[in-house]
Protein backbone atom coordinates (compact mmCIF):
# COMPACT_ATOMS: atom_id res chain seq x y z
CA UNK A 1 0.00 0.00 0.00
CA UNK A 2 0.95 3.90 -0.88
CA UNK A 3 1.93 5.77 1.40
CA UNK A 4 0.70 9.31 1.55
CA UNK A 5 3.32 11.30 -0.02
CA UNK A 6 2.42 14.64 -2.15
CA UNK A 7 5.41 15.45 -3.72
CA UNK A 8 8.95 13.50 -3.33
CA UNK A 9 12.70 14.68 -3.61
CA UNK A 10 15.60 11.98 -3.87
CA UNK A 11 19.01 13.96 -4.48
CA UNK A 12 21.54 11.63 -5.11
CA UNK A 13 24.73 14.08 -4.58
CA UNK A 14 27.18 14.35 -7.75
CA UNK A 15 26.20 11.51 -10.29
CA UNK A 16 27.16 12.49 -13.70
CA UNK A 17 24.40 12.39 -16.55
CA UNK A 18 27.09 10.49 -18.97
CA UNK A 19 27.80 7.94 -15.76
CA UNK A 20 24.04 7.46 -15.02
CA UNK A 21 23.79 6.49 -18.49
CA UNK A 22 25.84 4.31 -18.64
CA UNK A 23 24.33 2.46 -15.07
CA UNK A 24 21.19 2.47 -16.91
CA UNK A 25 22.49 0.90 -20.26
CA UNK A 26 24.51 -1.32 -18.17
CA UNK A 27 21.28 -2.67 -15.65
CA UNK A 28 23.12 -1.27 -12.59
CA UNK A 29 20.10 0.66 -12.05
CA UNK A 30 17.26 -1.68 -12.59
CA UNK A 31 14.37 -0.12 -10.53
CA UNK A 32 15.49 3.83 -12.05
CA UNK A 33 15.42 2.29 -15.74
CA UNK A 34 11.92 1.64 -15.27
CA UNK A 35 11.65 5.30 -14.10
CA UNK A 36 13.06 6.69 -17.10
CA UNK A 37 11.47 4.56 -19.80
CA UNK A 38 8.21 6.14 -18.92
CA UNK A 39 9.55 9.92 -17.92
CA UNK A 40 13.04 9.98 -19.63
CA UNK A 41 16.53 11.63 -18.51
CA UNK A 42 17.64 14.77 -19.12
CA UNK A 43 21.17 17.04 -18.13
CA UNK A 44 21.06 19.88 -16.07
CA UNK A 45 23.79 22.36 -15.28
CA UNK A 46 25.06 23.17 -11.80
CA UNK A 47 26.71 26.31 -10.41
CA UNK A 48 29.90 28.24 -10.84
CA UNK A 49 32.04 27.68 -8.78
CA UNK A 50 30.36 23.69 -9.02
CA UNK A 51 30.77 22.74 -5.13
CA UNK A 52 28.12 21.46 -3.19
CA UNK A 53 26.73 23.48 -0.98
CA UNK A 54 26.39 26.54 -3.31
CA UNK A 55 24.08 24.01 -5.38
CA UNK A 56 22.18 23.06 -2.73
CA UNK A 57 21.71 26.86 -1.73
CA UNK A 58 20.72 27.67 -5.03
CA UNK A 59 18.14 24.63 -5.29
CA UNK A 60 16.52 24.76 -1.81
CA UNK A 61 16.41 29.11 -2.01
CA UNK A 62 15.87 29.64 -5.97
CA UNK A 63 18.53 32.14 -5.53
CA UNK A 64 21.84 33.01 -7.30
CA UNK A 65 24.88 33.05 -4.51
CA UNK A 66 24.48 36.73 -5.06
CA UNK A 67 21.41 36.48 -2.96
CA UNK A 68 21.45 33.71 -0.51
CA UNK A 69 25.13 34.41 0.48
CA UNK A 70 26.67 31.11 -0.07
CA UNK A 71 29.77 30.85 -2.14
CA UNK A 72 32.05 27.50 -1.27
CA UNK A 73 33.50 25.22 0.84
CA UNK A 74 35.04 28.03 2.85
CA UNK A 75 34.68 31.76 3.14
CA UNK A 76 36.35 34.81 4.37
CA UNK A 77 34.60 37.13 7.33
CA UNK A 78 33.55 40.07 6.02
CA UNK A 79 36.04 42.83 6.50
CA UNK A 80 38.60 40.47 7.33
CA UNK A 81 41.43 37.93 6.51
CA UNK A 82 39.36 35.14 8.99
CA UNK A 83 38.01 32.30 7.99
CA UNK A 84 34.30 31.51 7.88
CA UNK A 85 32.46 27.91 7.19
CA UNK A 86 29.17 28.83 5.51
CA UNK A 87 26.20 26.96 7.05
CA UNK A 88 22.57 27.89 7.32
CA UNK A 89 23.08 31.09 9.40
CA UNK A 90 24.62 32.42 6.83
CA UNK A 91 22.30 31.99 4.59
CA UNK A 92 20.10 35.35 3.61
CA UNK A 93 17.05 34.07 2.38
CA UNK A 94 14.46 31.38 3.33
CA UNK A 95 14.67 27.67 1.93
CA UNK A 96 11.86 26.04 0.20
CA UNK A 97 10.89 24.19 3.47
CA UNK A 98 10.19 27.74 5.19
CA UNK A 99 8.42 28.70 1.99
CA UNK A 100 6.10 25.86 1.72
CA UNK A 101 5.49 25.67 5.83
CA UNK A 102 4.18 29.40 5.80
CA UNK A 103 1.49 28.14 2.88
CA UNK A 104 0.76 25.51 5.88
CA UNK A 105 2.66 22.23 3.96
CA UNK A 106 4.02 19.82 6.18
CA UNK A 107 7.82 19.03 4.99
CA UNK A 108 10.66 16.54 5.78
CA UNK A 109 14.04 17.35 4.83
CA UNK A 110 17.14 14.66 5.65
CA UNK A 111 20.83 15.64 4.68
CA UNK A 112 21.03 18.14 2.21
CA UNK A 113 24.12 20.66 2.62
CA UNK A 114 23.39 23.64 3.50
CA UNK A 115 20.64 22.88 5.94
CA UNK A 116 22.49 22.61 9.34
CA UNK A 117 21.66 24.34 11.50
CA UNK A 118 18.16 23.00 10.64
CA UNK A 119 15.92 25.92 10.63
CA UNK A 120 12.27 25.73 11.81
CA UNK A 121 9.70 24.16 9.87
CA UNK A 122 6.06 22.64 9.94
CA UNK A 123 7.53 19.44 9.86
CA UNK A 124 11.15 17.65 10.47
CA UNK A 125 14.50 19.50 9.04
CA UNK A 126 17.74 16.76 9.57
CA UNK A 127 21.04 19.21 9.07
CA UNK A 128 23.72 17.54 6.35
CA UNK A 129 27.57 17.09 6.56
CA UNK A 130 28.32 19.94 8.60
CA UNK A 131 26.39 19.06 11.55
CA UNK A 132 28.65 18.52 14.67
CA UNK A 133 26.65 15.66 16.11
CA UNK A 134 23.54 13.67 15.77
CA UNK A 135 22.67 15.14 18.79
CA UNK A 136 22.43 19.08 17.58
CA UNK A 137 21.27 17.96 13.54
CA UNK A 138 17.46 17.99 13.57
CA UNK A 139 14.42 20.45 14.08
CA UNK A 140 12.90 19.76 16.38
CA UNK A 141 15.36 18.33 18.89
CA UNK A 142 13.40 15.73 19.97
CA UNK A 143 13.90 13.84 16.49
CA UNK A 144 17.50 13.42 17.01
CA UNK A 145 16.44 10.95 20.13
CA UNK A 146 15.07 8.54 17.31
CA UNK A 147 18.58 9.54 15.27
CA UNK A 148 20.65 8.20 18.20
CA UNK A 149 18.74 5.54 18.35
CA UNK A 150 19.10 3.98 15.19
CA UNK A 151 23.08 4.94 15.10
CA UNK A 152 22.24 7.29 12.54
CA UNK A 153 25.49 8.74 10.68
CA UNK A 154 25.64 12.29 9.69
CA UNK A 155 27.89 11.72 7.01
CA UNK A 156 30.70 9.31 5.65
CA UNK A 157 34.30 8.98 6.84
CA UNK A 158 35.91 11.17 4.26
CA UNK A 159 39.36 10.53 5.34
CA UNK A 160 38.91 7.05 5.29
CA UNK A 161 39.11 7.39 0.98
CA UNK A 162 42.83 8.65 1.38
CA UNK A 163 44.01 5.86 3.98
CA UNK A 164 41.81 2.88 3.67
CA UNK A 165 39.76 2.42 0.63
CA UNK A 166 37.89 -0.93 1.49
CA UNK A 167 37.29 0.34 5.26
CA UNK A 168 35.43 3.72 2.89
CA UNK A 169 33.40 1.17 1.64
CA UNK A 170 32.24 -0.60 4.55
CA UNK A 171 31.32 2.92 6.26
CA UNK A 172 29.60 4.19 2.83
CA UNK A 173 27.22 1.02 3.17
CA UNK A 174 26.52 1.99 6.90
CA UNK A 175 26.08 5.69 6.26
CA UNK A 176 23.38 4.83 3.35
CA UNK A 177 21.92 2.25 5.44
CA UNK A 178 20.97 4.13 8.42
CA UNK A 179 20.22 7.26 5.96
CA UNK A 180 17.72 4.63 4.26
CA UNK A 181 16.24 3.35 7.43
CA UNK A 182 15.53 6.91 8.77
CA UNK A 183 13.67 7.79 5.70
CA UNK A 184 11.56 4.87 5.18
CA UNK A 185 10.83 4.91 9.02
CA UNK A 186 9.61 9.10 8.38
CA UNK A 187 8.06 8.25 5.50
CA UNK A 188 6.00 6.45 7.15
CA UNK A 189 4.89 7.85 10.33
CA UNK A 190 2.73 10.43 8.92
CA UNK A 191 1.43 12.30 6.07
CA UNK A 192 3.75 14.37 3.86
CA UNK A 193 3.07 17.32 1.54
CA UNK A 194 7.16 17.58 0.57
CA UNK A 195 9.69 14.75 1.30
CA UNK A 196 13.10 15.39 0.20
CA UNK A 197 15.90 12.92 1.31
CA UNK A 198 19.40 13.47 0.08
CA UNK A 199 22.37 11.12 -0.77
CA UNK A 200 25.76 12.30 0.14
CA UNK A 201 27.80 8.78 -0.27
CA UNK A 202 28.10 8.97 -4.11
CA UNK A 203 29.93 12.16 -3.94
CA UNK A 204 32.29 10.32 -1.56
CA UNK A 205 32.87 7.35 -3.69
CA UNK A 206 33.29 9.34 -7.01
CA UNK A 207 35.83 11.20 -5.35
CA UNK A 208 37.87 8.27 -4.55
CA UNK A 209 37.10 5.15 -6.67
CA UNK A 210 36.49 7.22 -10.32
CA UNK A 211 39.44 6.75 -11.75
CA UNK A 212 39.25 2.95 -10.58
CA UNK A 213 35.86 2.31 -12.13
CA UNK A 214 36.83 3.49 -15.17
CA UNK A 215 40.34 1.45 -15.33
CA UNK A 216 38.35 -1.46 -14.52
CA UNK A 217 40.21 -2.01 -11.20
CA UNK A 218 39.27 -6.00 -10.58
CA UNK A 219 38.33 -4.96 -7.19
CA UNK A 220 37.27 -1.81 -6.41
CA UNK A 221 35.31 -1.34 -10.22
CA UNK A 222 32.73 -3.68 -9.00
CA UNK A 223 32.53 -2.55 -5.80
CA UNK A 224 31.97 0.75 -7.06
CA UNK A 225 28.83 -0.08 -9.06
CA UNK A 226 27.64 -2.14 -6.37
CA UNK A 227 26.93 0.59 -3.87
CA UNK A 228 24.86 2.44 -7.18
CA UNK A 229 23.16 -0.97 -6.88
CA UNK A 230 22.49 -0.64 -3.66
CA UNK A 231 20.65 2.69 -4.03
CA UNK A 232 18.98 1.94 -6.83
CA UNK A 233 17.59 -1.11 -4.46
CA UNK A 234 16.20 1.22 -1.95
CA UNK A 235 15.04 3.77 -4.86
CA UNK A 236 13.18 0.70 -5.92
CA UNK A 237 11.56 0.13 -2.46
CA UNK A 238 10.83 3.78 -2.28
CA UNK A 239 8.70 3.65 -6.05
CA UNK A 240 7.04 0.55 -4.41
CA UNK A 241 5.97 2.92 -1.08
CA UNK A 242 5.21 6.30 -2.68
CA UNK A 243 3.17 4.53 -5.84
CA UNK A 244 2.90 5.24 -9.45
CA UNK A 245 1.35 8.74 -8.92
CA UNK A 246 2.98 10.87 -6.62
CA UNK A 247 5.04 13.91 -8.53
CA UNK A 248 8.71 12.83 -8.12
CA UNK A 249 12.13 14.33 -8.84
CA UNK A 250 15.65 12.39 -8.63
CA UNK A 251 18.53 14.17 -9.27
CA UNK A 252 22.33 15.36 -9.16
CA UNK A 253 23.51 18.71 -8.05
CA UNK A 254 26.75 18.80 -10.38
CA UNK A 255 28.37 16.05 -12.25
CA UNK A 256 32.01 14.25 -11.98
CA UNK A 257 35.30 13.63 -14.16
CA UNK A 258 38.89 11.81 -13.59
CA UNK A 259 41.12 14.43 -12.15
CA UNK A 260 44.14 14.69 -14.29
CA UNK A 261 45.82 17.34 -11.95
CA UNK A 262 45.03 18.80 -8.62
CA UNK A 263 46.23 22.74 -9.27
CA UNK A 264 47.33 24.83 -6.30
CA UNK A 265 46.00 28.37 -7.61
CA UNK A 266 47.24 30.13 -4.27
CA UNK A 267 50.96 28.56 -5.33
CA UNK A 268 50.14 30.32 -8.53
CA UNK A 269 49.57 33.67 -7.20
CA UNK A 270 52.68 33.62 -5.60
CA UNK A 271 55.06 32.46 -8.30
CA UNK A 272 53.38 35.28 -10.21
CA UNK A 273 54.10 38.13 -7.27
CA UNK A 274 50.92 38.35 -6.44
CA UNK A 275 50.04 37.05 -3.12
CA UNK A 276 52.78 37.02 -0.17
CA UNK A 277 52.54 34.25 2.47
CA UNK A 278 52.86 35.57 6.07
CA UNK A 279 55.69 34.62 8.35
CA UNK A 280 53.63 31.49 9.83
CA UNK A 281 51.23 30.32 7.65
CA UNK A 282 48.16 28.48 9.78
CA UNK A 283 45.12 28.83 7.52
CA UNK A 284 44.49 29.19 4.29
CA UNK A 285 43.82 33.13 4.34
CA UNK A 286 47.65 33.15 5.84
CA UNK A 287 48.93 36.06 3.93
CA UNK A 288 51.44 38.95 4.40
CA UNK A 289 48.51 41.60 3.34
CA UNK A 290 50.90 44.28 3.25
CA UNK A 291 52.97 42.97 0.14
CA UNK A 292 49.75 40.91 -1.43
CA UNK A 293 47.57 42.62 -4.37
CA UNK A 294 45.21 39.43 -4.75
CA UNK A 295 44.80 35.95 -2.75
CA UNK A 296 42.40 33.22 -3.15
CA UNK A 297 39.96 30.93 -1.62
CA UNK A 298 38.94 27.43 -2.78
CA UNK A 299 38.13 26.44 -5.84
CA UNK A 300 39.43 29.41 -7.88
CA UNK A 301 38.11 32.80 -5.77
CA UNK A 302 40.69 35.43 -6.28
CA UNK A 303 40.04 38.38 -4.03
CA UNK A 304 41.49 41.47 -4.65
CA UNK A 305 43.28 42.96 -1.37
CA UNK A 306 41.18 46.45 -1.69
CA UNK A 307 41.94 49.62 0.25
CA UNK A 308 38.93 50.72 2.49
CA UNK A 309 37.14 47.02 2.25
CA UNK A 310 39.94 44.48 3.36
CA UNK A 311 41.99 45.49 6.33
CA UNK A 312 45.17 45.74 5.13
CA UNK A 313 44.29 46.70 1.79
CA UNK A 314 46.82 47.80 -0.73
CA UNK A 315 45.18 48.18 -4.14
CA UNK A 316 43.57 51.75 -4.42
CA UNK A 317 39.97 51.39 -6.35
CA UNK A 318 41.15 53.34 -8.99
CA UNK A 319 43.16 50.38 -9.97
CA UNK A 320 40.87 47.50 -9.25
CA UNK A 321 39.59 47.23 -12.79
CA UNK A 322 43.23 47.03 -14.22
CA UNK A 323 43.83 44.63 -11.44
CA UNK A 324 41.65 42.24 -12.00
CA UNK A 325 42.33 42.43 -16.21
CA UNK A 326 45.92 41.78 -15.00
CA UNK A 327 45.06 39.01 -12.67
CA UNK A 328 42.84 37.25 -15.46
CA UNK A 329 45.41 37.26 -18.16
CA UNK A 330 47.61 35.77 -15.70
CA UNK A 331 45.26 32.97 -14.98
CA UNK A 332 44.72 32.38 -18.97
CA UNK A 333 48.12 31.63 -19.14
CA UNK A 334 48.09 28.69 -16.57
CA UNK A 335 49.29 25.49 -18.13
CA UNK A 336 50.05 21.87 -17.45
CA UNK A 337 54.09 21.59 -17.63
CA UNK A 338 54.11 18.24 -18.90
CA UNK A 339 51.16 18.32 -21.51
CA UNK A 340 51.13 22.35 -22.18
CA UNK A 341 47.60 22.28 -21.64
CA UNK A 342 45.91 25.39 -20.51
CA UNK A 343 44.05 24.96 -17.06
CA UNK A 344 41.87 27.52 -16.91
CA UNK A 345 39.08 27.97 -19.57
CA UNK A 346 37.41 31.10 -18.14
CA UNK A 347 37.57 33.86 -15.98
CA UNK A 348 34.09 35.77 -14.70
CA UNK A 349 34.16 39.22 -13.01
CA UNK A 350 31.81 38.65 -10.31
CA UNK A 351 29.20 41.33 -11.85
CA UNK A 352 29.32 38.14 -14.53
CA UNK A 353 28.13 36.19 -12.82
CA UNK A 354 26.59 36.68 -9.57
CA UNK A 355 23.02 39.39 -8.73
CA UNK A 356 22.24 41.07 -5.63
CA UNK A 357 18.99 41.13 -4.53
CA UNK A 358 16.79 43.59 -6.31
CA UNK A 359 18.17 42.36 -9.44
CA UNK A 360 16.44 39.42 -11.67
CA UNK A 361 19.68 38.68 -13.55
CA UNK A 362 22.96 39.49 -14.26
CA UNK A 363 22.82 43.70 -14.23
CA UNK A 364 24.55 46.48 -15.41
CA UNK A 365 27.04 47.63 -12.84
CA UNK A 366 30.64 48.98 -13.20
CA UNK A 367 33.43 47.87 -11.99
CA UNK A 368 33.96 50.04 -8.94
CA UNK A 369 30.10 49.50 -7.83
CA UNK A 370 30.95 45.85 -7.84
CA UNK A 371 33.82 46.17 -5.49
CA UNK A 372 32.26 48.58 -3.14
CA UNK A 373 28.66 46.34 -3.05
CA UNK A 374 27.76 45.34 0.63
CA UNK A 375 25.48 42.64 1.79
CA UNK A 376 25.90 39.26 0.22
CA UNK A 377 26.44 40.04 -3.07
CA UNK A 378 29.51 41.88 -1.38
CA UNK A 379 31.03 38.79 -0.23
CA UNK A 380 31.25 37.76 -3.14
CA UNK A 381 35.09 36.43 -4.91
CA UNK A 382 36.04 39.69 -7.48
CA UNK A 383 37.00 36.89 -10.08
CA UNK A 384 35.98 32.83 -10.81
CA UNK A 385 38.27 31.13 -12.45
CA UNK A 386 36.69 27.81 -14.44
CA UNK A 387 39.14 25.44 -14.58
CA UNK A 388 39.00 23.17 -18.15
CA UNK A 389 37.24 19.54 -16.87
CA UNK A 390 40.36 17.24 -15.14
CA UNK A 391 41.96 20.22 -13.21
CA UNK A 392 40.82 20.12 -9.50
CA UNK A 393 41.30 23.71 -8.49
CA UNK A 394 42.99 23.38 -4.71
CA UNK A 395 44.50 26.29 -2.42
CA UNK A 396 48.43 24.92 -1.94
CA UNK A 397 49.42 28.28 0.26
CA UNK A 398 52.00 26.42 2.50
CA UNK A 399 52.85 23.86 -0.02
CA UNK A 400 55.78 24.10 -2.77
CA UNK A 401 54.07 22.48 -5.72
CA UNK A 402 51.28 24.25 -8.09
CA UNK A 403 50.79 20.34 -9.93
CA UNK A 404 49.98 17.77 -8.13
CA UNK A 405 48.27 13.89 -8.10
CA UNK A 406 46.82 12.38 -4.63
CA UNK A 407 44.44 10.18 -3.51
CA UNK A 408 41.34 11.89 -4.93
CA UNK A 409 40.20 10.76 -8.30
CA UNK A 410 37.43 12.51 -9.17
CA UNK A 411 36.54 15.88 -9.44
CA UNK A 412 32.95 18.26 -9.59
CA UNK A 413 31.73 19.54 -13.49
CA UNK A 414 29.42 21.92 -13.76
CA UNK A 415 27.46 20.96 -17.38
CA UNK A 416 26.33 17.80 -16.74
CA UNK A 417 24.01 16.44 -13.74
CA UNK A 418 21.21 14.65 -14.12
CA UNK A 419 17.29 15.11 -13.50
CA UNK A 420 14.54 12.42 -14.10
CA UNK A 421 10.63 13.70 -12.91
CA UNK A 422 7.81 12.40 -12.59
CA UNK A 423 4.79 14.62 -13.29
CA UNK A 424 6.65 17.98 -12.27
CA UNK A 425 6.70 20.86 -14.98
CA UNK A 426 10.14 21.72 -16.07
CA UNK A 427 11.07 24.18 -17.99
CA UNK A 428 11.37 22.65 -21.48
CA UNK A 429 15.13 23.52 -23.22
CA UNK A 430 17.11 24.93 -20.89
CA UNK A 431 17.64 23.12 -17.37
CA UNK A 432 20.25 23.99 -14.16
CA UNK A 433 19.23 23.77 -10.45
CA UNK A 434 18.49 27.24 -9.98
CA UNK A 435 15.03 26.81 -11.45
CA UNK A 436 13.98 23.65 -9.53
CA UNK A 437 12.29 25.60 -6.56
CA UNK A 438 9.81 27.39 -8.86
CA UNK A 439 8.10 23.89 -9.70
CA UNK A 440 7.95 22.89 -6.44
CA UNK A 441 5.72 25.75 -5.09
CA UNK A 442 4.39 25.70 -8.59
CA UNK A 443 2.79 21.85 -7.99
CA UNK A 444 1.27 23.28 -4.84
CA UNK A 445 -0.17 26.98 -6.10
CA UNK A 446 2.20 28.74 -3.88
CA UNK A 447 3.74 32.01 -4.75
CA UNK A 448 6.94 32.16 -4.96
CA UNK A 449 9.17 34.91 -2.65
CA UNK A 450 9.43 38.09 -5.16
CA UNK A 451 13.08 37.94 -5.48
CA UNK A 452 13.60 34.26 -6.43
CA UNK A 453 15.45 33.45 -9.57
CA UNK A 454 15.43 31.07 -11.79
CA UNK A 455 13.19 31.80 -14.60
CA UNK A 456 13.92 34.26 -17.39
CA UNK A 457 17.09 35.86 -17.40
CA UNK A 458 17.66 35.14 -13.45
CA UNK A 459 19.70 32.32 -14.53
CA UNK A 460 23.41 31.58 -14.14
CA UNK A 461 24.05 30.07 -17.51
CA UNK A 462 27.53 31.85 -18.56
CA UNK A 463 28.37 29.92 -21.80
Amino acid sequence: MAVNCKFMVLSIDGVPFGLMERMLREGVMLNLAGLVERWGMRQMRSVQPTVSCVAWSSYMTGCNPGKHGIFGFVDRRPHSYDLAFPNARMMAVENIWQVLSRADKRVFGMNVPATYPPRPVNGVLIGGFLAPTVDKAAYPAGVNDYLKSIDYQIDSDAALGRKDKRAMLVNLDKTLSKRMEAMFYFLEAERWDFFHTHIMGSDRINHFLLEKMEEGDAEFGPAFFDYYRKIDGYIGRLLEKTGSEAPLMIFSDHGFCPIKQEVQLSRYLIERGWTALADQVQHPLSINPEKSKAYCLIPGRVFVNLQGREPQGIVPIEEYQQTREALKRDLLELREPRTGDKVIEKVLMREELYWPRGCQGVCEVAPEQAARAEGTYGKAADLIAVPYDGYDLKLGLAGQVLFQKTELEGMHTYADAFMIARDVELPENDLEILMLARPILKRWGVEPPADMDGEGKAITNWN
